[in-house]
């Protein structure tokens, strides 16, 4: 993968405390070391996220426009397993139903810090941009907590030309 040497020195454009809230949708269980030789599962949840119209299935449940990439279920930090869920916002301890195969998961409170990708294809834009946070989370002081960090993406975003905004949990 090429690094975008502007992505090198990364910083949050902000430090974010949300509340707790619930992702619905589709997940499945992939390492960065996969992902980065090909053999991940990404792009194929990307694919069936779409595919399958996973957002319009749950559309009564939804409760903000977009949806998010979450990571989740870390298994020593960034070098272990992890899993990925392809998914979108919903009402608090809704009920998915009738929607088979969706899960969901609650990303818990915590303090953020937050990194938007530079302009432009987003599957080449947002893991230059991860490679750039693991560079950043390198420095001591900055202590990730790993109990779920997401992506956002706008519900109306160019993939050919989009920025999406990385959440990043911190101590």
């Amino acid at each position: 993968m090429k690094q975008d040497k502007s992505a090198v020195h990364i910083k949050p454009v902000r430090i974010e405390k949300r509340p707790a809230f619930t992702l619905a949708g589709v997940s499945a269980v992939t390492t960065n070391e996969a992902e980065q030789l090909g053999n991940g599962k990404i792009g194929g949840l990307f694919e069936r996220f779409f595919t399958e119209n996973i957002g319009g299935k749950l559309g009564v449940n939804i409760r903000e426009a977009g949806y998010y990439g979450c990571y989740f279920h870390y298994r020593q930090e960034e070098k272990g397993p992890y899993e990925i869920m392809l998914s979108v916002q919903v009402a608090d301890n809704s009920e998915v139903q009738n929607v088979e195969g969706i899960q969901t998961y609650t990303v818990p409170e915590a303090t953020y810090a937050v990194f938007v990708t530079e302009k432009g294809p987003i599957v080449e834009k947002v893991p230059q941009t991860w490679a750039a946070i693991w560079e950043w989370q390198k420095l001591s002081e900055n202590r990730r907590t790993f109990t779920g960090d997401f992506e956002c993406y706008a519900g109306d975003m160019d993939p050919a030309n989009g920025q999406v905004e990385i959440y990043i949990a911190m101590e």
